[in-house]
């Protein structure tokens, strides 16, 4: 039967058949494929290396006869050539799943199910989200393993100058993680950014508001300076609950009231609002539990600081103010209360496992597998010791030689 545009319309399948083919008598092979549910499409029929092959043209309505025809003879003429028209097509397929758009689509997928399983943070996902969907948005087209270091590093340096260095290196963080999951997932075989430039250059996160010199006694002038000079308000709260707690900016700074338990004492941080996403029970001193109760209530409101939607946001202002008004010779930042708290407790003979288990860092593998003591006790001990000295040197009782603790 030579096929028309009419007969394909009239065209229904046989009594009990869910699936036939209406061949063309015009090209061998070529005909129309009708299935049960509906489906119309051009087909062709050939033979490579003694096997049946099937090679779907396209849907009928979508393409005219005359077009698929077309098709049919050029793919026969590729045949002729020995390319085989079916396995071109899943090759394309195939290349469309490795581009790095379908891949970016797939790896959030993963990660999506890691945020609802409370492995990884919503905030870090937004991130994530960002940095391979809008910033390397232009490799979107490139099958992965046709990305080179070249093309990477040429991404980069647009996005330092077009969004800052600092974005240009996160990007380059969480895509060379992205590469080494698809390198997994047997998407592609090599890493494009590894051995591509930071954009920004390193800073030493040395900084300590305590000055330790060996066969000297420890400087406490600055954090001294920092906690007098802490202004009356949420943010010179926060920064003295920093100082008292070691807990990061962000963990006081959206502090909720149901995170506070007044009678043990203690800030229960989940793992939802902590970065190695694992629950932070912080034990509160005298001193931190003086500060969270003069904080004035605010009806209805489950933030303990900021007035806005979220918790605390003035940070930037805030800052530079305490600046301003508290000069030390070196530039500081928030995170380095962290540091100078744990070098602090350091001091005071405090062991170093109890002192990395007040910043909630994790213990290398082989001890984190058999060593599953949170260390609460301990840690109230040495945040109460830590307060204890630091009041006194702030009330200037303390002397500043202090014997080690067995």
């Amino acid at each position: 039967m030579k096929l028309t545009d009419t007969k394909i319309t009239g065209l229904k399948l046989d009594v009990g058949k869910a699936d036939q083919i209406f061949f063309d008598d015009e090209i061998a092979g070529f005909g129309v494929r009708i299935r049960e549910g509906g489906s119309r499409k051009f087909v062709l029929h050939y033979r490579i290396g003694g096997n049946q092959r099937r090679h779907t043209i396209g849907a009928v309505g979508v393409l005219k006869l005359e077009e698929a025809r077309h098709r049919a003879r050029r793919a026969l003429v590729d045949l002729g050539d020995g390319k085989d028209p079916a396995a071109q097509k899943a090759e394309t397929k195939q290349q469309s799943r490795l581009s790095f758009k379908a891949a970016a689509d797939d790896y959030i997928k993963v990660l999506q199910n890691r945020v609802a399983a409370g492995e990884l943070k919503p905030r870090s996902l937004v991130e994530i989200e960002r940095h391979l969907l809008k910033h390397f948005k232009p490799l979107h087209g490139l099958v992965l393993s046709s990305i080179s270091r070249a093309t990477v590093a040429t991404r980069l340096r647009e996005l330092a100058t077009n969004n800052g260095t600092g974005a240009a290196d996160r990007t380059r963080s969480n895509v060379s993680t992205f590469f080494g999951w698809a390198i997994g997932e047997g998407l592609c075989e090599t890493n494009p950014v590894t051995g591509t430039n930071r954009q920004a250059e390193p800073v030493e996160r040395e900084r300590s508001l305590i000055q330790v010199t060996p066969g000297r006694t420890p400087n406490y002038d600055e954090i001294v300076a920092v906690w007098k000079g802490a202004p009356d308000n949420d943010y010179g709260k926060i920064v003295r609950l920093l100082i008292l707690t070691m807990c990061r900016r962000d963990e006081i700074g959206s502090l909720q009231r149901a995170e506070i338990d007044r009678e043990s004492r203690l800030i229960r941080l989940p793992g939802s609002r902590t970065k190695n996403g694992r629950e932070h029970l912080v034990p509160l001193s005298g001193p931190a539990l003086a500060i969270l109760d003069a904080v004035e209530q605010r009806d209805g409101r489950e933030f303990v600081f900021g007035s806005g939607k979220g918790g605390y946001s003035g940070w930037s202002k805030a800052k530079q103010q305490m600046d301003e008004a508290v000069k030390l010779k070196t530039p500081w930042t928030l995170h380095d209360l962290r540091r100078t708290g744990r070098t602090g407790v350091g001091i005071l003979g405090v062991a170093p496992h109890v002192g990395e288990a007040l910043l909630n860092h994790l213990p290398a593998k082989l001890v984190r597998t058999y060593d599953t003591n949170a260390y609460f006790k301990e840690k109230r001990e040495a945040l109460d010791l830590w307060a204890t000295h630091l009041m006194g040197l702030v009330d200037g009782a303390a002397s500043n030689v202090v014997p080690m603790r067995a």
